[in-house]
């Protein structure tokens, strides 16, 4: 009889204790899946406000920068300070900055180009701190007061799919390289999904061997996680962004510079 009553008390308490482990399971996930929200809320919260004040102070000294400034580097180093603030105000975003004695000198004319793994890759470009002008999707230039203070800048639109529209980008970026302005480009054209790095288009390449000005790879590690494409839930992550060693043009062809681009660029992931 005892031994019936100790084996009867011992499955209900073992049975207590998975139930009780079950619960906690269940209220850690909870707690999780609430952070995770709360840390979504916030963060967008930031990026749209901070977005809307830094793009209408681009806009406010629009008109007293172009007469003394007129490829707008004071209005570029606006945007510089919007990624910068966004990067303090999210703990959970870290950069780590390699190589940036590779960076362009002031006045040099390089062409810069990236892999594209989130939409947070230009966040971390500006983290760089460094002046240029880059190539971007016509349709980000149509929202409102964003876009418009991307136009201010002087960034440059592109329709991927139009002839007419790439062969117009790359006019305005050979007019802000021959003024000394350095243009970066994400030569896959689209964000990765799988942090491959894709295939690149020759663009940036060509105008590169055309004005015979240098290329500096940039690997990008880390801003998949940050803000996965597709998901709107910002992650914990570390974002490391290297700067290669120039490439000269001199001797290689846009193909070759294009390969030996890539293969740099991959190198670091």
């Amino acid at each position: 009889m005892m031994t019936k009553l100790t084996n009867f008390f011992t499955i209900h308490r073992n049975l207590g204790i998975k139930v009780m482990t079950f619960a906690q399971k269940n209220s850690i996930s909870s707690t999780k899946d609430h952070f995770q929200i709360f840390r979504a809320i916030y963060t967008w919260t930031n990026v749209v406000l901070l977005s809307i004040f830094f793009a209408s102070l681009v806009l406010i000294c629009f008109p007293f920068v172009y007469f003394f400034d007129r490829e707008r580097h004071s209005l570029h180093w606006i945007a510089i300070t919007w990624a910068l603030t966004i990067g303090k105000m999210n703990p959970w975003w870290t950069f780590e900055i390699r190589g940036k004695e590779n960076l362009a000198t002031i006045g040099e004319p390089v062409v810069y180009v990236s892999n594209h793994q989130s939409q947070a890759d230009i966040l971390a470009i500006f983290m760089l701190s460094t002046r240029f002008r880059w190539l971007a999707k016509a349709s980000l230039f149509k929202i409102p007061l964003f876009g418009w203070a991307l136009s201010a800048v002087g960034y440059v639109p592109v329709v991927r799919t139009s002839k007419s529209s790439a062969e117009k980008s790359i006019k305005l970026s050979s007019m802000h390289l021959k003024r000394g302005t350095p243009m970066l480009f994400f030569p896959e054209g689209t964000r990765s999904k799988t942090g491959d790095l894709g295939e690149f288009k020759s663009g940036a390449f060509r105008l590169a061997k055309m004005l015979n000005v240098s290329i500096i790879p940039i690997t990008i590690s880390g801003c998949s996680d940050l803000l996965p494409k597709g998901s709107l839930c910002p992650k914990y992550s570390k974002v490391i962004i290297h700067v290669h060693d120039k490439i000269e043009p001199a001797n290689l062809t846009a193909t070759e510079l294009m390969e030996k681009a890539k293969l740099t660029i991959s190198s670091k992931l």
